[in-house]
C-alpha cells in the first residue's frame, strides 16, 4: 500500500458544517476531511437518503473521515444548534433546495450575520435563473447539457454515463473553491459565498470539448459509440475473451497495427491508405479488423500492440479485473474501507501524489447515523449533560441509531 502523506493535513483546525445529501456535496466534504478538516455531517432524522439508495455502498466512501450528527431542522432548537455550530466553524456546505434553505433561515445572509468570516459553499442542480427551483440529478444534467445526446451508439437512443462524472466534478470544483476562499480569507479577513451548479459544470465541459466543433462546422456532434469520429481505427474491438481499446493515430502506427494483426495487405490498399480513406470506409475496415482481433486473447493482443511502441492498446477491464490490475496495485490508489455493515469495501485516495504518497489520509470510516451527536454538542458547543438530554428528549437532535 502506498501511504498517505500525513504532512498534508493542511486543513487541520478548519471546521466544516455539511448539510448535504447524495453525491456532490458529500464528496466535496470528504475531500476537505481527507486534508485534515473537521467535517461535521448533519443529517435529518431519517438520514441522508443516499444511505438507502442504490448507491448505499458509495455512502461509506463519500463520508469517510467525518463526524455525523442528526438534527431536526423543523424544530427551532434544532436550527439553533446549526446556528451555534456555524458560529464556531469556518465553512458551511449545503445542496438543499433554495426554498428549504430560506425556510430554515440558513441562507448565506442569515449565516453571515452570525459569522462574517464563514465560507458558504452552495451546490445546486441549476443555480440561480429560470430553472432555479427544478430538481436535478446527474443523469438529468447529462441530458439537458447535451452530454447524453453524444453518448452511446448512433443506432440507439442517447445514453447516460454510469459514472456520475458531473456530480464528482462539481465536488472537485467545490473543494477547490473552498481552498481558494480560505486562502483569500487569510489575506482579507473576509468570508465568501461560493455557488456551483451541476448545469454550469457540465456545460463548461461540453463547451470546451464539443460546442466549438458545432460553431465552426455547423454540424451537430453525433453519437459514435467508442469510435473517434475523425480517426480510424480508434475504438473498442472484440477479442476472444473480452475487448480491447486500440487504434492508430498516424500512418506509421497504422502500418505497425496492420503488421501485428497480419493484415499487411491493407497498408497500401487504396481504400485504407490514408486516415481520410479509412474514415470514408470505416464500417468496412472495422469489420475486417474485428474479425482478426476476435481470434486473439486480450492480454496477448495488448502486449503485441504495445511492443510496437507506436500504438495505444489497453484492455476493457471489468471491475474484478481492475482490482488486480498490476499498475493499479503498484500505485496503491485503492485501499480497504472499514465499514460496520459491508465487508471488503474499497475506496480511492484523492489522485494527487507527492514524493510517492497520496496527499489525503483515511482516519475513520463513515459515521453511523447520529453517531457523534452527543460528542459534538458536548465538545464543540460546550453543552452540559442536562441540555443535551433535553434536546434528545425533544427530538431536536438524535443520537446513534440502528441504521448504518
Amino acid at each position: 500500500m502506498v501511504p498517505s502523506l500525513k504532512g498534508f493535513d493542511v486543513l487541520k483546525g478548519v471546521r466544516v458544517v455539511e448539510l448535504t445529501s447524495w453525491i456532490s456535496g458529500s464528496y466535496a466534504g470528504a475531500m476537505l476531511a481527507g486534508l485534515g478538516a473537521d467535517v461535521i455531517k448533519v443529517e435529518p432524522p431519517q438520514g441522508d437518503s443516499w444511505r438507502d439508495a442504490t448507491g448505499m455502498y458509495s455512502f461509506s466512501a463519500l463520508n469517510r473521515n467525518k463526524r455525523g450528527i442528526v438534527v431536526d431542522l423543523t424544530k427551532e432548537d434544532g436550527r439553533k444548534v446549526i446556528r451555534e455550530l456555524v458560529e464556531r466553524s469556518d465553512v458551511f456546505l449545503e445542496n438543499m433546495a433554495p426554498d428549504t434553505i430560506r425556510k430554515f433561515g440558513l441562507t448565506y445572509e442569515d449565516l453571515k450575520a452570525i459569522n462574517p468570516r464563514i465560507i458558504y459553499g452552495s451546490i445546486k442542480g441549476f443555480g440561480e435563473g429560470p430553472y432555479e427551483n427544478y430538481t436535478a440529478t446527474d443523469p438529468a444534467i447529462q441530458a439537458i447539457s447535451g452530454s447524453m445526446e453524444v453518448t452511446g451508439h448512433p443506432d440507439r437512443p442517447p445514453a447516460r454515463t454510469l459514472v456520475s462524472y458531473i456530480d464528482d466534478s462539481t465536488a472537485l470544483y467545490m473543494a477547490f473553491a473552498v481552498l481558494v476562499a480560505l486562502r483569500r480569507r487569510d489575506m482579507t479577513g473576509e468570508g465568501a459565498f461560493l455557488e456551483l451548479s451541476l448545469f454550469d459544470v457540465a456545460s463548461e465541459f461540453i463547451t470546451n470539448n464539443l460546442l466549438n466543433y458545432y460553431m465552426v462546422t455547423g454540424e451537430l456532434p453525433r453519437r459514435s459509440g467508442s469510435s473517434y469520429p475523425s480517426l480510424v481505427p480508434y475504438r473498442v474491438y472484440r477479442t476472444k475473451d473480452g475487448y480491447v481499446y486500440t487504434g492508430a493515430r498516424n500512418e506509421k502506427a497504422w502500418a505497425a497495427f496492420c503488421r501485428v494483426l497480419g493484415l499487411e495487405k491493407l497498408i497500401d490498399d487504396p481504400r485504407f491508405r490514408t486516415n481520410r480513406d479509412r474514415v470514408q470506409h470505416r464500417d468496412e475496415l472495422d469489420a475486417i479488423i474485428e474479425d482478426t482481433t476476435s481470434k486473439f486473447e486480450t492480454a496477448d493482443l495488448v502486449n503485441r500492440l504495445r511492443e510496437t511502441g507506436e500504438i495505444i492498446a489497453v484492455p476493457v477491464n471489468t471491475m474484478d479485473k481492475l482490482l488486480v490490475d498490476p499498475h493499479l496495485r503498484h500505485r496503491g490508489l485503492i485501499i480497504d474501507l472499514p465499514d460496520p455493515k459491508y465487508n471488503g469495501l474499497k475506496m480511492a485516495h484523492m489522485s494527487i501524489r507527492t514524493k510517492g504518497s497520496y496527499v489525503d489520509s483515511v482516519r475513520s470510516r463513515a459515521p453511523m447515523l447520529g453517531e457523534h451527536t452527543v460528542e459534538v454538542l458536548r465538545d464543540v458547543l460546550g453543552y452540559n449533560e442536562k441540555r443535551i438530554q433535553d434536546l434528545l428528549s425533544s427530538g431536536a437532535v438524535r443520537g446513534p441509531q440502528a441504521k448504518p
